[in-house]
C-alpha cells in the first residue's frame, strides 16, 4: 500500500493532468450553475410564447398617458408589462428578468429585478447591475375602437 508515502505516478493522475481534469470540472459546474452557458438562463421569449392577453385601457389609468407603464397581467400568470409610447403605439414586455427567470419589478425609472440587480429602461433595455439581454418584447395591437391592446405572448 502507499500509505505514508507520495505516489510516484503510478497511482493514478499526475500534477497537470489532474489540475486539468479540475479545471474541466469547474467549467461544467459552472456553465451548470448558470443556465445554458449563455447570459440567461431562461427561453429566448420568457416562457411566454403560445397565448394572448386582451388589456382594456380603462383597468389602467397609468396608461392613460403616453409614456404611462402597468403591470398588465394582473398578478395571474405570465408577467406583463405595457409601456404607452405613443397616441396608438404600446411596447409591451415580459417581466421574466432575462438572467435567472425571476419576475422583474416597476420603478419611477424602468424595471428592476429583485434578486441580482438587472435594471432595465422602460424601453426593456438593460442598463445595469447583473449583466444580462434585454427584456424580452412582446407584439401587441391596440383597437382603439374597442380602447384595448391584445398582447401575444
Amino acid at each position: 500500500m502507499n500509505e505514508g508515502r507520495s505516489c510516484d505516478h503510478s497511482c493514478g493522475l499526475g500534477r497537470r493532468e489532474f489540475l486539468g481534469a479540475a479545471a474541466l470540472t469547474a467549467l461544467a459546474l459552472l456553465e451548470t450553475a448558470c443556465g445554458d452557458g449563455d447570459i440567461g438562463g431562461t427561453a429566448p421569449d420568457g416562457g411566454l410564447s403560445g397565448s394572448t392577453l386582451v388589456v382594456p385601457l380603462t383597468n389602467f389609468p397609468a396608461l392613460a398617458a403616453v409614456g404611462g407603464v402597468a403591470r398588465v397581467d394582473g398578478g395571474n400568470g405570465k408577467p406583463v408589462a405595457l409601456v404607452r409610447t405613443g397616441t396608438t403605439t404600446f411596447n409591451a414586455f415580459s417581466l421574466v428578468c432575462t438572467h435567472q427567470g425571476t419576475t422583474v419589478g416597476l420603478t419611477q425609472s424602468g424595471f428592476l429585478c429583485p434578486n441580482h440587480g438587472a435594471r432595465f429602461a422602460f424601453t426593456g433595455v438593460w442598463q445595469g447591475g447583473q449583466v444580462t439581454r434585454n427584456l424580452f418584447t412582446l407584439t401587441n395591437t391596440y383597437d382603439a375602437v374597442a380602447g384595448a391592446v391584445t398582447v401575444n405572448r
